[in-house]
Parts: structure tokens; sequence; C-alpha cells
């Protein structure tokens, strides 16, 4: 999609009328060691999408069992705190609330809070 894609009107006369809420703290939760998940929009099936908010708990790569790999691509968004993106071809990126980043899915990957707290944030992984 481009960005003017974004301003016009669709090609279909009849919209799919898909929608869904997930209200604060009503996802359902997927727990790990290095994360906590929170699954968002979870009433719709057949997404092409997969948004979800993460609590960031672990501060080290060691915190991990290896890279994270996963067909798709994610974009990701801080919310709170300070994070450290780590990826299997590319220096190490510090980022903190409001920046974000978007990459393939399939290259390993990590993220650990560099926050005294645990940092959040908002990632979403294509289905397709």
């Amino acid at each position: 999609i481009s960005v003017p894609q974004l301003f016009t009107p669709p090609r279909s006369a009849s919209p799919g009328g898909r929608m869904t809420t997930t209200r604060a703290g009503e996802g359902e939760a997927h727990v790990t060691t290095t994360y906590e998940h929170e699954l968002l929009s979870g009433g719709l099936t057949r997404k092409s999408m997969l948004p979800y908010r993460a609590r960031i708990r672990a501060r080290a790569f060691e915190d991990f069992d290896g890279w994270v790999r996963h067909d798709g691509e994610e974009f990701l968004y801080v919310l709170t705190g300070q994070i450290r993106l780590l990826t299997e071809f590319y220096a190490p990126i510090d980022m903190k609330r409001g920046d974000s980043a978007y990459y393939d899915a399939s290259m390993g990957h990590n993220v650990i809070s560099l926050s005294p707290e645990d940092a959040t944030i908002l990632w979403v992984t294509s289905l397709d």
C-alpha cells in the first residue's frame, strides 16, 4: 500500500466491516521468561497481522535461548522505557519511547530492556 492509497476510497464497493476491540489489560496473556505478551484483537480470525503489547523482562542476550526467528515481518513501537533491539545482521539499536523499527522476522532478533523497570512495546507481526 502506498501513502496515497491511505487517502483514496477502496476499490471494492462492499466493505468487509471486520472490527474488534481489546480493552486495556483484557488481551490473552502469553508469558515467557523474557517477555510478557498480551495479544490484542483476539476476537478476529483469519487476520493478516498479529498485534500485541509486550513487557520486556530480558536484560541481556544471554537471557534467551539464542535468536528468535519466525516467518513474516515485524513492526515494533516503544511505549515505555528504553530497549535495545538486537538483530543477527545489524549493530544493536538503542530505542526509547516513541521510537519504532520494522524488520524481516526470519532474521534472528531479540529485545532487551535497558530501563531499571521492564520496558513495554507494541509489536505487530504479519501473518501472510
